[in-house]
């Protein structure tokens, strides 16, 4: 209830009501009364001179009867017209202008071919004993070493000596053309990956050697990170060539231990160490 109503129920019941000007000695606090809500503004009705300047102002139709009497408006003069096409003529003139016309394409990139690496001419010796070994020598042409002798005595010292043994060769290029550019890399890695994909699989063997930098670079049939690998179940050992170890005898000790290594069921006692 809002003090209005309080004020006049209290008027109709004959009880007469006041305000207190001050609050008295232990009067609780005072509070706002609820006020009434206001009511909301009715817009005063619109006299006949603000209805007139309203339909002036506003050129459509109110009524009907003024859609069916309104005459239609005459279309724009000839003179108007012709001005608004020069107007835009003129704005699609400066838009041509301002354009910002695109870069020119660029040239098309010509496909430049990897330079060729050529490889000189090399021969790989091979032997196969047994069952057990696959190994490929690359051998230095014209160098006259007992890379045969050096050979067999890997060969004792493993206790291999008196397995079954094989002996081919692999020349590279397999046709020489004197007068064609050497060989390719690429070519060279194709040929010779292949040959020793198809001799391992017409004679199976525990273990592949690839000896020096010709016989690891195209022959390798998986990379060598390591000096043993595995390629389908079969070790793949990196290690240097036959000539190698002739002309650096130094590099035995690393390869008897790398082999001791890896054949530790074959390898015999030190007195008979590679020599």
């Amino acid at each position: 209830m809002n003090e209005l109503q309080r004020a006049e129920y209290l008027s109709v019941l004959g009880v007469a009501s006041y305000m207190p000007r001050f609050v008295l000695p232990l009067a609780p606090q005072p509070r706002q009364a609820e006020l009434p809500p206001q009511e909301a503004a009715q817009p005063e009705p619109a006299t006949p001179l603000q209805q007139m300047r309203a339909a002036v102002a506003n050129p459509l139709p109110q009524s009907a009867a003024q859609m069916v009497v309104a005459p239609a408006e005459a279309g724009p003069a000839p003179q108007a017209r012709a001005t608004e096409a020069q107007v835009l003529r003129d704005i699609g003139a400066i838009t041509e202008q301002t354009r910002v016309k695109p870069a020119t394409q660029a040239a098309a990139v010509t496909q430049v071919a990897p330079p060729r690496q050529e490889v000189q001419p090399f021969v790989l010796s091979c032997w196969w004993l047994g069952e057990e070994l696959l190994a490929v020598d690359s051998r230095e042409p014209g160098a006259a070493l007992p890379v045969e002798a050096l050979f067999n005595n890997i060969a004792r010292a493993l206790g291999w000596h008196q397995l079954p043994r094989e002996q081919d060769r692999l020349r590279w290029p397999l046709a020489e053309n004197r007068f064609g550019p050497a060989a390719d890399a690429s070519e060279a890695r194709d040929t010779c990956s292949s040959w020793l994909e198809a001799a391992s699989a017409r004679r199976p063997v525990k273990s592949i050697w690839l000896m020096g930098r010709e016989a690891r670079d195209f022959c390798a049939p998986v990379p060598l990170a390591q000096p043993v690998n595995d390629w389908n179940g079969i070790r793949v050992i990196a290690m240097p060539s036959l000539s190698q170890l002739l002309q650096e005898p130094q590099r035995k000790r690393a390869l008897w231990q790398l082999l001791q290594k890896t054949y530790p069921e074959h390898t015999l006692p030190e007195k008979n160490r590679v020599k």
